[in-house]
């Protein structure tokens, strides 16, 4: 099959400029690029961060770009695999679910250490985000669950905005996007793991590393159709939907912004439970059971007793029963130890999960519901097709600020927490980004 799918894309890389991105485009990339910082920072303190770091630390690199929130510096491909791993591997991605899945953390991680690296304005740090993310979200739009697999293939787009940021033609973008193609895999077996973290944050080094080795010449076949025609199976993608109204509907304005610190799988439920909480006042004494009404697709979350920080974020029961307990959910809830303290133990037995062998087998296909059962007998339900911080039902500037301060507003001074919002909510301004880093070191 020819190439042309790539060939328009990488044209539409290269050729965009700030000017012809929507106000509302920008905006959204701006709560994306807030919200990624946020799970790096969050990501910095975590056990598995400190081990990453330590491991690359002792490299002993060049100090070229800086390392969220952990004091040093490294050079520029190391960096981008650390803070990209900082970024997901507190369960903070952002997502967009959907005849396949694309994230926003390979993409910023690698274009703030490059905006870093290269000095780049405010502009133009935003314009490669959002050719990195439009992209990412496009080529990444088929499913590949039926092979146990997801983010397919993963480092494509983000090598794409690396491309931009470092001021590729559209042949050498083209080039970049095919040296990306054939990437990790982002396996279900590893979810709930150290290696889920692994396999996102190569491809943001495999993304980098294709843009610059594509900036000297190296050479690729940019098929992606052939690639997935192979991967997939015969029938399995449209090959228009690449590039259908590109530049006109932009993909990446889907991208659902996490609330949680868990599988995005879980968050409608979650987000019902609230609800009904809120809405008839209940607390975690009125509740005897919640019924978790699920499909095939969500069978990957339906743990009830986990054992491990990665096994409860994937787990419906420990995230409901959490939400039940404090109204609220935190990182502290999904701690190593908290699967085995008692008050939790028992709110998990509280919910329960029935698997509709008619549901669809992907996952967030079918709209979700529960259904609150209280001590009383009284019983609620509700239903929800989207997440509150998707584009159906989005968050508000100022929800975007809570949601970046529940994340980080232990871990910096009050006045810098500010500060780095308001630098990353207004970036269009900056003519570099040296000031947002240096808070961010």
């Amino acid at each position: 099959m020819s190439t042309q799918i790539v060939d328009t894309l990488a044209k539409f890389a290269a050729g965009l400029r700030y000017e012809e991105i929507p106000e509302d485009v920008v905006t959204y990339t701006k709560f994306l690029t807030l919200k990624t910082i946020s799970g790096m920072i969050a990501g910095s303190v975590h056990p598995s961060g400190i081990k990453a770091a330590d491991a690359i630390r002792r490299m002993n690199l060049p100090q070229d770009v800086t390392i969220i929130r952990s004091g040093f510096k490294t050079s520029l491909w190391q960096s981008i695999f650390l803070n990209a791993f900082y970024a997901h591997v507190q369960e903070l991605e952002d997502d967009r679910i959907g005849g396949g899945v694309s994230w926003d953390i390979t993409v910023v991680a690698i274009i703030l250490a490059l905006a870093e690296r290269y000095n780049l304005s405010g502009k133009d740090t935003l314009l490669a985000m959002v050719v990195g993310l439009e992209l990412h979200t496009r080529t990444c739009l088929f499913s590949a669950e039926h092979i146990g697999l997801t983010v397919v293939p993963g480092a494509v787009g983000p090598a794409a905005g690396a491309a931009k940021a470092i001021g590729l033609n559209s042949h050498q973008v083209a080039m970049a996007m095919g040296l990306a193609l054939s990437s990790a895999n982002v396996a279900f077996v590893n979810f709930g793991t150290d290696a889920h973290f692994f396999e996102s944050s190569i491809h943001s080094l495999q993304a980098v590393a294709a843009a610059e080795m594509a900036s000297v010449g190296l050479t690729s076949n940019p098929d992606i159709a052939r690639y997935l025609n192979d991967l997939l199976g015969k029938g399995k993608i449209n090959v228009d939907d690449y590039t259908k109204d590109l530049g006109k509907r932009w993909l990446l304005t889907e991208i659902m912004i996490k609330k949680y610190p868990c599988c995005f799988m879980v968050h409608r439920q979650v987000d019902s439970l609230f609800e009904i909480m809120k809405a008839n006042n209940l607390s975690y004494n009125d509740v005897k059971a919640i019924q978790v009404h699920a499909t095939p697709g969500d069978i990957l979350c339906d743990r009830p007793d986990p054992k491990t920080e990665g096994e409860m974020q994937f787990s419906f029961q420990h995230a409901l029963g959490a939400a039940l307990v404090k109204g609220s959910l935190a990182l502290s809830d999904f701690e190593e130890g908290m699967a085995s303290t008692p008050t939790l133990v028992q709110a998990r037995s509280k919910v329960k999960v029935t698997i509709d062998p008619s549901g669809s087998k992907f996952v967030m296909v079918d709209p979700s519901r529960i259904t609150v059962t209280t001590s009383t007998g009284q019983e609620f339900s509700a239903e929800r097709r989207h997440p509150i911080g998707s584009k159906q039902d989005p968050l508000s500037t100022e929800d975007m600020r809570k949601v970046y301060r529940q994340y980080v507003g232990s871990l910096y001074a009050p006045e810098d927490v500010r500060q780095i919002a308001e630098l990353v909510l207004r970036l269009e301004q900056l003519n570099n980004t040296t000031p947002l880093m240096q808070l961010l070191h």
